[in-house]
């Protein structure tokens, strides 16, 4: 199985790309979509249990792989098998990420002082999505509400509202949220943390 380069963009997930992926799993849609869920929660799990951040998110991006594959004609015998190598290289990807990030805090002694309530934390959160253009919000708020089998259909069609693609709708609400994460940050005193992070990132 090939290595991907997370940062490479050129390819997104279509209506098409997602039917083929589907068909792959079965020729009948509604098995095919049980079955696509049933995978996909077992590897919100596996994710989980190998303590990497963004279970969710890195699921999507398993499956968003495996259509890429698809697209390109390639002949997958087992999809569970397959799939379950493309999480193994996404957990090795996050945990370099990871030290990137430890060697960062490191490097630049990073003072924190977050305010140990809850309710602290609720209200940073709530200033900084009321700063937010209402557009923004409401995409971020559409976005990460949509749970569920429901949820590929759903953000295909608020991709379609406006007028994105699925990778690009994608991206930008990870963009959002890491905008909004920073803003909280921010207010609960950790400051320059985020944005040092990520410009380290961008570098590699």
């Amino acid at each position: 199985m090939e290595s991907f380069d997370p940062r490479h963009r050129s390819w997104t997930l279509d209506q098409a790309s997602f039917d083929a992926l589907l068909a792959a799993f079965h020729a009948d849609r509604e098995t095919a979509s049980r079955e696509y869920e049933r995978l996909r929660l077992r590897l919100i799990r596996f994710f989980a249990l190998h303590r990497v951040r963004r279970a969710e998110d890195l699921a999507d991006e398993a499956f968003n792989r495996l259509a890429r594959k698809i697209a390109m004609g390639e002949s997958i015998r087992n999809m569970s098998q397959y799939i379950a190598g493309i999480a193994r290289i996404l957990i090795l990807e996050e945990r370099a990420k990871a030290r990137r990030e430890a060697r960062v805090l490191s490097s630049n002694a990073v003072s924190t002082s977050v305010p140990a309530t809850r309710e602290e934390a609720l209200q940073a959160l709530e200033a900084c999505l009321s700063e937010m253009p209402s557009r923004n919000r409401d995409l971020l708020l559409r976005y990460y509400s949509i749970e569920g089998r429901t949820h590929i259909p759903a953000r295909q069609r608020l991709a379609e509202e406006m007028g994105l693609q699925m990778n690009a709708l994608r991206n930008r609400a990870l963009r959002l949220r890491e905008h909004l994460e920073g803003c909280v940050l921010r207010r609960l005193g950790v400051e320059n943390v985020h944005d040092t992070l990520r410009a380290d990132l961008t570098r590699e």
